[in-house]
């Protein structure tokens, strides 16, 4: 088995040396249509990439191309025009080469963002059924900020209300406790329930059962900074 050494380093696109055995060769092209010059001779090979169609042609230096001579060229009209075909033809793919190394290097490479991935039914139930508790969370905390609203309407020295604590029930009761003073600085707790459209504040006729069935032994989310964020929110 023969030995065989080769190595190829690319110029720039278009134009790669060879480093072979035989010596040193040039590659002038692309994929698909390139000529190759060595000392073996002049290869040009034209082809579809992928297709695993190709025409490749080599012609042989002739010895008398090897020394040099002043002659005139020769003007016999039975001259073989085989050399200049293949050499208007070497001038041409070389050109061709040379315009779409150009062409590649002056063109911005556009990067084309990949599609999102279709969604299935399922997760674009999940992601509506997940936009929904959302949305009630948000008509709660304003529904028990406009409570709030109403019960500084309903108590005294309201300028110094103070809330404790706002709780959403299941039931869709809001439970309020909260913090007053009085004309001599005494703090004292005020509770409240806004239960639909009726809100009831302690002290006011038949509260404490009001109170017992929708806020006593019941579990609730405190939504407390919501609903002071509401507030702040609507007074500015």
């Amino acid at each position: 088995m023969g030995f065989r050494f080769r190595r190829s380093v690319k110029l720039f696109p278009g134009l790669r040396l060879n480093f072979g055995k035989r010596g040193i060769s040039a590659s002038i092209g692309v994929r698909g249509a390139h000529v190759t010059y060595g000392p073996t001779g002049t290869r040009t090979t034209i082809g579809l990439p992928g297709s695993g169609l190709s025409y490749t042609h080599l012609e042989k230096p002739h010895r008398k191309d090897l020394i040099p001579t002043t002659a005139e060229p020769s003007t016999d009209p039975g001259a073989p025009p085989g050399n200049a075909r293949h050499g208007f033809l070497w001038i041409g793919l070389i050109a061709v080469a040379l315009a779409i190394a150009i062409g590649q290097l002056t063109t911005p490479s556009l990067t084309v963002p990949a599609p999102a991935p279709p969604q299935t039914p399922a997760q674009t139930a999940a992601r509506a059924t997940a936009q929904v508790p959302d949305a009630e969370t948000a008509a709660e905390t304003k529904r028990a900020a406009l409570g709030v609203a109403h019960i500084r309407h309903a108590v005294a020295n309201s300028n110094t209300l103070r809330l404790s604590r706002v709780t959403a029930m299941p039931t869709g009761a809001i439970c309020y406790q909260f913090h007053l003073q009085n004309s001599r600085g005494v703090t004292y707790v005020r509770t409240s329930v806004l239960d639909g459209a009726v809100l009831k504040t302690s002290g006011s006729d038949d509260f404490t059962a009001f109170w017992t069935r929708l806020c006593t032994h019941q579990s609730g989310r405190d939504i407390t900074s919501e609903v002071e964020n509401a507030m702040k929110l609507s007074a500015k």
